[in-house]
């Protein structure tokens, strides 16, 4: 027979929520001396946002149940002039053709200027659920990951709650660079986590503020 299943409340959904962030929270922050870590960053990032399930994907779920909605913004200075990366970029002709002519402009400031200020009027703020779709995290020819993919694919074959038989050629590849000490498939992960924990911690405290919900671990200042 069958086991019935019994939804679970908006309470219940926004505390493992939050206990989630907080596990998340906790992992990043040993991180550092802890290098394994990364396998419970990655399967704590899969379960707040990058299910490929999006009724899965709990924080997300629940900033659209709730109507909370965060942009993230293009970088700032010294890379003011450039949008966020996306992926498929590299292959859309239109942006090929943007970089060949930026290069091609090198030596010549008021061409490489008028370049850089064509490039610049593609910035926007990027919703962030489009921004863990879409915004690239990592490249590695031919390939590119965005954010959900890069989670999704260490989770699940090298995550704390899973471990696969075979990994991807390119998570490999990825794992021989290092990127300020943190290997190529790991460093993105540690930023997206920063984003992630930022973004959590926003949801919770509006949450409380405009649902009366009360935080075991996000409280308030003060």
């Amino acid at each position: 027979m069958k086991k019935r299943r019994i939804p679970k409340t908006s309470e219940q959904r926004l505390d493992e929520c939050e206990t989630h962030l907080y596990f998340l929270w906790d992992a990043h922050r040993l991180y550092p001396q802890q290098k394994d870590r990364y396998k419970q960053i990655a399967s704590e990032l899969r379960v707040l946002v990058g299910d490929h399930r999006p009724r899965r994907r709990l924080l997300l779920a629940l900033m659209e149940d709730y109507g909370f909605s965060y942009a993230v913004q293009p970088p700032g200075p010294p890379f003011d002039k450039q949008p966020i990366s996306m992926v498929g970029w590299r292959d859309d002709p239109h942006h090929q053709a943007l970089t060949k002519e930026i290069e091609q402009a090198m030596g010549d400031k008021e061409k490489l200027d008028e370049l850089l200020e064509k490039q610049a009027a593609m910035r926007r703020p990027v919703p962030f659920p489009e921004y863990v779709d879409r915004a690239q995290a990592v490249y590695i020819a031919p390939h590119d990951y965005s954010y959900r993919d890069l989670v999704l694919a260490v989770a699940q074959q090298v995550g704390s709650s899973h471990e696969d038989t075979a990994v991807d050629e390119t998570l490999v590849q990825l794992g021989q660079f290092v990127i300020g000490r943190n290997e190529g498939h790991i460093a993105p992960l540690i930023g997206f986590a920063d984003l992630v924990i930022e973004v959590g911690s926003r949801f919770i405290a509006f949450v409380s503020e405009k649902h009366g919900y009360n935080p075991k671990y996000f409280k308030p200042a003060g």
